[in-house]
């Protein structure tokens, strides 16, 4: 229980300057089941001041966040992220002020970044060419570990909408979009079967599927921000009715499939 507690103030600590107050409703954590559950939670409006975007939420809320971590069984059973509704709404902010000492700041972080990168690509590039010509190298404990952990991780997201209202030209308001049903990720055998995978597999495959994926622009529309906040989330909840409705549509809803193929090692797949 104490270092449940502990995690928890370590959680609200870090995501504090994200989330409203997060009390032991909406934090759930229950470590040595690995479960930590995050529900029904919202957004401080001012969580897009330290990314310098001229953009201002009206409404973020976050229906459910589970995250499953299999500590007594990381190399047989799947370690399972699932986000149940997430819902956004956004408009312009229109007293952006420029500074200049962060912009230089940013790039030159960003540069940093890019250095950084390339040094770490170079390491790695060493370290093949050492292993390839050490056939009977034989991985870290931590490689082995992230290696097994990537193959059994499993991803779910539900019910997503981010939405952008603008009304600064109040004769032409209009709102845009992104929505989607749902993007599954789980392991599946070279066939793009689900499968359970095994200790002695070499390469991954993972199959992503994803339902329902929409853009869209509707102009001379009423404009959500005249809602209240309650309203704004259950009308960005409506989300399945979208198709049903006169929107205007830049992206038709639609499913496609995505099939990833990844090598333990690069000679795995004759790189």
């Amino acid at each position: 229980m104490v270092f449940e507690h502990l995690a928890a103030i370590f959680i609200d600590k870090f995501l504090g300057n994200y989330i409203e107050d997060i009390d032991s409703h909406q934090l759930k954590l229950h470590l040595w089941a690995g479960d930590i559950i995050l529900e029904n939670v919202h957004l401080k409006t001012n969580t897009l001041n330290d990314f310098n975007v001229p953009l201002e939420i009206i409404t973020g809320y976050l229906e459910k966040l589970r995250i499953h971590i299999p500590w007594k069984h990381l190399y047989t059973h799947p370690t399972k992220i699932e986000l149940d509704g997430f819902y956004l709404l956004v408009t312009p902010k229109t007293d952006v002020n420029y500074d200049v000492e962060r912009k230089e700041k940013e790039e030159y972080e960003s540069k940093m970044k890019q250095v950084q990168k390339v040094e770490e690509f170079r390491r790695e590039r060493e370290l093949f060419e050492k292993n390839k010509q050490n056939p009977h190298h034989k991985d870290t404990f931590f490689e082995r570990l992230q290696f097994h952990i990537l193959r059994n991780l499993e991803i779910e997201i539900n019910n997503i909408h981010i939405a952008y209202d603008d009304k600064t030209t109040k004769s032409y308001p209009f709102q845009c979009g992104i929505t989607l049903n749902y993007i599954k990720l789980h392991t599946t055998n070279d066939q793009w079967e689900n499968f359970e995978p095994t200790e002695d597999s070499k390469i991954i495959y993972k199959l992503a599927q994803i339902n329902n994926l929409s853009i869209y622009w509707n102009s001379n529309i009423k404009s959500r921000l005249d809602l209240s906040k309650q309203d704004i989330i259950d009308d960005l909840k409506s989300i399945k009715q979208l198709k049903y409705s006169k929107t205007s549509f830049i992206l038709q809803p639609l499913n496609c499939q995505a099939k990833l193929k990844i090598a333990k090692t690069a000679q795995e797949q004759d790189f």
